[in-house]
């Protein structure tokens, strides 16, 4: 069964009414849940095992038995992607949502083509909790567009780690990781380029941000696959005891 997005933080042993809102729809006429069913909501990387009180007209009233944070919580990753087709940044946000994506910072590099991104910031942002709501990641990613590289960094921030996908690059992502040069305990984001990849000057401007250049021993792969591929390499590596 999915979670649902509760729409704010609750409490333990918190009795609440979900009134008319899209989960009590969804919980109520489509999955036919009843009184003392268990559903499962979430809110700012929380989630909530709550049992079903009352199913009626007025709304769905739940009791929260119980409190558990997402399991990528301590490890928050950031995905910069290149700004790719339209329908295949749908892909990238329906894909990567699951593996624990904090946020998609969106950019124009110097070889992405000139789509229109801007007008479809809502929908990505749909597809980002619905993708989140089948997954129970605890947190739906924020979807943001960038001005360009230098803006793409400056909305990032400061994280522990920035890792460049780049096929020229000499070290693989699982090498750099043996080697201990690749810490993957603490923030990380991942820049992903078009589908002409980076040009060398944009690859300059990240390693002079202190980015690792990495490349994956699996060969080069489309934009919309890299992003997916290298957060799911992150992931079971960060799950290496």
């Amino acid at each position: 069964m999915p979670a649902f997005e509760a729409g704010r933080s609750l409490r333990l042993g918190e009795h609440v009414m979900l009134g008319g809102t899209p989960a009590a729809h969804h919980i109520a006429d489509v999955l036919r849940t009843r009184h003392g069913e268990r559903v499962v909501l979430f809110h700012a990387g929380e989630l909530y095992d709550v049992v079903v009180e009352e199913s009626s007209r007025a709304g769905l009233a739940v009791t929260v038995k119980g409190i558990r944070q997402s399991p990528f919580a301590s490890h928050p990753v950031v995905l910069l992607q290149a700004i790719i087709r339209p329908a295949l940044l749908d892909d990238v946000v329906h894909a990567c949502t699951p593996l624990g994506v904090d946020r998609f910072v969106l950019y124009a590099a110097e070889r992405s083509q000139p789509w229109n991104v801007a007008g479809r910031l809502e929908r990505l942002r749909q597809v980002a909790l619905s993708s989140a709501e089948q997954a129970e990641t605890g947190d739906v990613p924020t979807v943001e567009l960038a001005a360009g590289i230098q803006g793409a960094l400056s909305s990032t921030g400061p994280v522990d780690t920035l890792i460049m996908m780049s096929p020229r690059s000499a070290s693989t992502m699982v090498g750099l990781a043996s080697d201990g040069a690749l810490a993957l305990d603490g923030s990380v984001a991942i820049a992903v380029g078009p589908e002409g990849g980076f040009s060398k000057p944009e690859e300059a401007l990240f390693i002079d941000h202190g980015a690792k250049a990495v490349r994956l021993s699996t060969g080069i792969l489309r934009s919309e696959l890299a992003g997916f591929a290298t957060m799911l390499l992150v992931r079971e590596l960060q799950a290496k005891p």
